[in-house]
């Protein structure tokens, strides 16, 4: 008593089918590869496209504390340590000073 098994509903593949679907996969897998490549490839080129970051400026020049015949004075604070200067600068820019100031000159 040999029982026989059905294959109703089962598609079997030959080896012939098998090896003509092989190159169509192939293909798949190529252009899978070539999406990742180019969606890597785009990010970095986007990325390198955005302007750089200016960093934030360390010295401010607050106002002009009074004319000075042939110059200026300026107050200069430093945005780092808070710390107020008093610049005095010539036009002609051959000389200058640098004094401290008290903090409530560089309060605006």
């Amino acid at each position: 008593m040999s029982e026989k098994r059905s294959t109703a509903g089962l598609v079997s593949l030959s080896n012939a089918d098998k090896e003509a679907d092989m190159p169509i996969v192939i293909r798949i897998g190529w252009l899978l590869v070539g999406a990742v490549i180019g969606a890597i490839a785009l990010s970095t080129l986007t990325a390198a496209q955005l302007p750089p970051l200016q960093p934030e400026r360390r010295l401010i020049s607050l106002r002009n504390a009074f004319p000075i015949e042939g110059g200026s004075a300026y107050f200069i604070k430093d945005t780092k340590t808070g710390a107020c200067w008093l610049t005095v600068r010539f036009r002609d820019d051959s000389g200058g000073s640098l004094a401290p100031a008290p903090a409530v000159s560089c309060e605006q």
